[in-house]
């Protein structure tokens, strides 16, 4: 027992040794840096130090004690010293009778405090060193007070720019050189009518003094009349503002005859109204239109026979005529209540009034796409199929109406997988010509066949160019598709000379172009063939003006785009050129791109 007890004692007079020498470093330590600060940090800490520690004692006292009072008590004059004051310390009652716990106490205790002084010397030392570090170039309001004047701030110099080196790509834009002048966003202006040909071609039927006096009006021969002698139609092959007025005052004049003059005049006069509606402003035209409706349903009440046939037949196509005006599902529920009234209406059953109504289901099945479009194709062979129970002369037609369908099924598919469909049109519309010669039905064979040629073989795509240029020569002598026929000969031309193995016979393909631009005011798709021509020709300026006028007078179209900026990118490479003249149409070019 006295060895483990002595043994004890000596382990305990070693850590308290330790203790007091780690008490005797801090406060030399403290001594180096000892500044009255200092001193007034530590006596606080002492303050501290001692009021919690009598509070400690008050909460272990077995009696309860007033801490405001013992909070209040005077302090003591502290002496100058850096030593921590030795407070009055009374033990508290051991809970257990061990007594090593009861000698070991206050070493214990003597070794915490020295302990935490250590640490709040550490802690002081580091806040006085960090509060003498200098501010280098700290802000100061100093400046904003001095009577003189100030010093200019010293001149920032900025870093040295790199050299750049331009090295030209196979990519980039040529260079084109424009002309900074205002864009032209004003009305365009007209396009400059073509000179009259030399020879006025002749009326189709001049049996009647009225069909020549409006073949005289029209020296340009714009409108032509077609189809039945009694009840014909008007056919448009050109821009016929100035001859469809002219016609109209004459049709006005032999409107109040009793005569045959007078009868021919009253049925073409609407149907001039029609097609004058085209060129007319939209809110114009849509008034236009529904006075031409509601006459032509009032003439239907008051006709029989022959002419309300015919009279029913126009009134299904003027009724088409004013729904293509709508827009959106507008123009899709007309077309079903269109439909839904003539189901039950019997002069739907006449030849004339089906052949109307098949245009109406493929003006339909082109607003369309997929199975909506497919099922009004669908739906439009069915009156085929009706048109052709009806005799001889109405299976003929529903021959060339059946080919029609199938070419417009041909457009629902992809470029590459219309083949097919063009087959079947092409013998369709074959057979249609063969029973029955016309130029409107000989156009639609060399149409065909032309779009054939793109998807066949070179050798079969030959014979098929030799087969619709034929068949454009027969369309070509009827003077009401003479100038389609001759825009589908120089589209017919282009497409052989892309065949491999066939040189571009140049002469020809100028020569077409010079003859459809002597036919007189042309359609939109006869003038991209000439522009297209003479692209091909080498007049690059006259190609991109012919684009230009297109772009002003109709729609905007993605080939007319592109053919413009081919024939502005070979304008740029030539020569000499007017760079004035490049630099308009590059803008008038962008203006359209961003129309589309």
């Amino acid at each position: 027992m006295k060895g483990s007890s002595s043994s004890r004692l000596r382990d305990r007079l070693v850590v308290v040794a330790r203790i007091a020498c780690l008490v005797f470093l801090a406060c030399m330590t403290g001594a180096c840096g000892n500044t009255r600060e200092e001193e007034e940090q530590r006596a606080r800490h002492a303050r501290q130090m001692r009021d919690v520690a009598r509070m400690l004692d008050a909460m272990e006292a077995s009696e309860p004690v007033d801490l405001a009072t013992i909070m209040a008590a005077p302090l003591p004059d502290l002496p100058k010293t850096t030593r921590r004051v030795a407070a009055s310390y009374t033990p508290p009652t051991p809970h257990a009778p061990g007594s090593w716990a009861i000698a070991g106490w206050p070493f214990l205790a003597i070794g915490g405090a020295g302990t935490g002084t250590l640490a709040m010397v550490l802690l002081a030392m580091s806040r006085r060193r960090a509060r003498r570090r200098v501010i280098v170039d700290a802000p100061s309001m100093a400046s904003h007070f001095v009577d003189g004047p100030l010093d200019p701030p010293p001149a920032r110099t900025l870093p040295a720019s790199p050299d750049w080196v331009y090295r030209r790509s196979a990519y980039e834009t040529p260079d084109l050189h424009m002309t900074g002048q205002p864009v032209d966003l004003l009305v365009p202006l007209p396009l400059e009518k073509a000179p009259a040909p030399t020879v006025v071609l002749a009326p189709a039927v001049p049996a009647s003094g009225l069909w020549r006096r409006l073949a005289e009006a029209d020296a340009l021969g714009t409108l032509h009349l077609i189809g039945d002698e009694r009840f014909p139609d008007i056919r448009r092959s050109g821009d016929s503002s100035g001859a469809g007025q002219a016609w109209e005052d004459l049709l006005l004049a032999h409107a109040g005859h009793d005569d045959d003059d007078g009868r021919l005049a009253r049925w073409l006069l609407p149907t001039l109204r029609m097609q004058r509606a085209r060129d007319l402003p939209r809110r114009d035209a849509e008034r236009l239109l529904t006075v031409i409706e509601k006459e032509m349903a009032a003439v239907l009440d008051r006709t029989h026979g022959e002419e309300q046939r015919h009279g029913f037949a126009r009134w299904i196509r003027c009724r088409l005529v004013c729904i293509e005006r709508l827009s959106g599902a507008h123009r899709l529920f007309a077309l079903r209540d269109l439909f839904a009234g003539l189901a039950h209406d019997p002069r739907c059953e006449h030849p004339l009034a089906l052949d109307a109504c098949i245009d109406a289901q493929l003006a339909w099945a082109s607003w369309l796409l997929g199975a909506a479009a497919m099922t009004r194709l669908d739906e439009a062979e069915h009156y085929c199929d009706r048109l052709a129970a009806a005799g001889p002369d109405a299976a003929t037609r529903a021959l060339r109406r059946r080919g029609e369908t199938w070419l417009h099924r041909a457009r629902t598919r992809r470029p590459a997988e219309r083949l097919p469909e063009l087959e079947r049109a092409q013998s369709l519309l074959d057979d249609a010509h063969v029973r029955h010669a016309e130029a409107e039905t000989a156009l639609l064979v060399a149409r065909t066949a032309q779009q054939r040629a793109h998807l066949l073989a070179p050798e079969e795509a030959a014979a098929a160019c030799s087969h619709a240029l034929l068949h454009a020569f027969l369309a070509e002598q009827h003077p009401a598709w003479r100038v389609d026929a001759l825009a589908c000969r120089l589209d017919i031309q282009l497409t052989y000379e892309s065949l491999p193995e066939h040189a571009a016979q140049t002469s020809i393909t100028a020569a077409i172009g010079r003859s459809l631009e002597a036919a007189g005011p042309l359609p939109a798709s006869a003038r991209i063939a000439v522009a297209e021509a003479r692209l091909r020709d080498g007049d690059n300026a006259g190609a991109a003006s012919w684009c230009e006028s297109i772009c002003r007078t109709d729609a905007t179209d993605e080939r007319v785009v592109g053919l413009w900026r081919d024939a502005c990118h070979r304008w740029a490479g030539d020569r000499g050129h007017d760079t004035t003249a490049l630099a308009r149409s590059l803008r008038h070019l962008a203006i359209a791109r961003s129309t589309l």
